[in-house]
């Protein structure tokens, strides 16, 4: 799958790579995200201007898409439902 990630602060750094598929556990949910809204905070995270540990680091603060896998105990979402977090 692929993630908009930075590894260092700064905008230039920001980078569309190609990242491992999240594991998911019986209570998990895995989203594939379609949209993500960029507001102040994942721009002064990238930009340097607050400090994100750890780094490698995926911003992301407003994710909306649709869901891919469900966990064995997840019982009020089914897999094709769309999303907002």
């Amino acid at each position: 799958m692929e993630a908009a990630v930075f590894e260092r602060p700064g905008l230039e750094f920001l980078k569309l790579i190609d990242v491992e598929e999240p594991k998911i556990t019986d209570h998990d949910v895995l989203i594939r995200v379609k949209v993500a809204g960029v507001n102040p905070i994942d721009y002064r995270a990238v930009s340097g201007e607050v400090e994100v540990k750890p780094l490698t680091h995926i911003p992301v603060t407003e994710p909306s898409g649709v869901v891919e896998r469900i966990g064995n105990h997840v019982t009020n979402i089914t897999g094709g439902d769309r999303v907002i977090l």
